[in-house]
């Protein structure tokens, strides 16, 4: 199954900062027997397209490390969330979305939280208007519907 509008809209209104309306949508969402793989594949979509937006054509290890200890600095500011993101998880998903080689499994949670963190962020960092999140979603959809197709298979 695609990427439903639904799922569009809460990872918009994350991406916003509209957590209460990201929470509601997936609540509810859930509530109607909603599943989340796409949701996660789009997440993932997201995060690596932006990743490589922001690093590519050339990036270093040295430069996700200190990329991802940014991050933990502004989260330290942050006490409820700074416990949040494993930093091994962060750079080793920054890495593999970059096409590096998989590094150790982490856990699911882990794993998702810091690709929504690190979503943010580089999101942030892109500074992009309404027209180009609009863009970021667009191509994120289309590449999470075409994971999704084959996964299926």
């Amino acid at each position: 199954m695609p990427v439903t509008d639904r799922e569009m809209m809460m990872l918009r209104a994350h991406i916003a900062g509209e957590d209460e309306v990201a929470r509601r949508a997936l609540l509810e969402h859930l509530a109607g027997g909603g599943d989340l793989s796409s949701l996660a594949v789009l997440v993932y979509s997201s995060f690596v397209i932006t990743a490589q937006r922001h690093f590519t054509p050339r990036w270093n290890s040295g430069q996700v490390v200190r990329y991802v200890a940014r991050l933990r600095a502004i989260l330290g500011d942050m006490t409820d969330t700074s416990q949040l993101l494993d930093p091994l998880v962060a750079e080793d998903e920054l890495q593999l979305a970059l096409g590096a080689e998989p590094a150790t499994p982490h856990r699911p949670f882990a794993v998702i939280i810091a690709r929504l963190l690190l979503l943010d962020v580089l999101v942030a960092d892109l500074r992009l208007d309404d027209a180009g999140l609009r863009s970021l979603l667009a191509e994120a959809r289309s590449e999470a519907d075409r994971l999704l197709a084959i996964m299926r298979c």
